[in-house]
């Protein structure tokens, strides 16, 4: 349950992280800004994935929309299930699944590997554990020892 739990949050974290990877040493010399709306947090995302993926000015207006939508049905789990976090985590699970998915559906496929390898660099998976199933397969991990 703790490995569902860290996996669900380094994806949400890996989608922050991302957008913000290019701004961050701009912010820290700034003073800390108020707590961001949801619509200013999606704008940060997108706009850091449309920059890294050139995205075009259409994928970026439909990213956008996914962005702030998985943000705020995220925001509603944490309400309706306040009281019980395995199920917020699984709501959270849940979207982030979705989320991903209609990334897949609108990014080209070179974009959604770099946007996918991005992510996992930034979750800190080894490169033996990455998304490309061809090199798991010749993962010394995976080779069965006859004995």
């Amino acid at each position: 349950m703790k490995r569902i739990v860290v996996a669900v949050l380094f994806a949400l974290a890996g989608s922050v992280a991302y957008a913000q990877s290019s701004t961050a040493p701009q912010k820290a010399a700034t003073q800390a800004p108020a707590e961001k709306t949801l619509e200013q947090r999606a704008d940060e995302i997108t706009a850091g994935m449309a920059k890294n993926l050139r995205l075009t000015p259409e994928q970026t207006v439909k990213l956008k929309a996914i962005n702030l939508n998985g943000m705020k049905l995220v925001e509603e789990a944490k309400v309706k299930y306040k009281d019980d976090p395995r199920l917020v985590v699984k709501q959270i699970d849940i979207i982030s699944q979705t989320r991903l998915s209609q990334i897949k559906d609108l990014l080209t496929p070179y974009q959604f590997q770099q946007y996918q390898d991005r992510r996992e660099e930034k979750m800190g998976v080894p490169k033996e554990a990455k998304s490309n199933p061809a090199s798991r397969q010749q993962s010394p991990m995976n080779q069965q020892d006859s004995y």
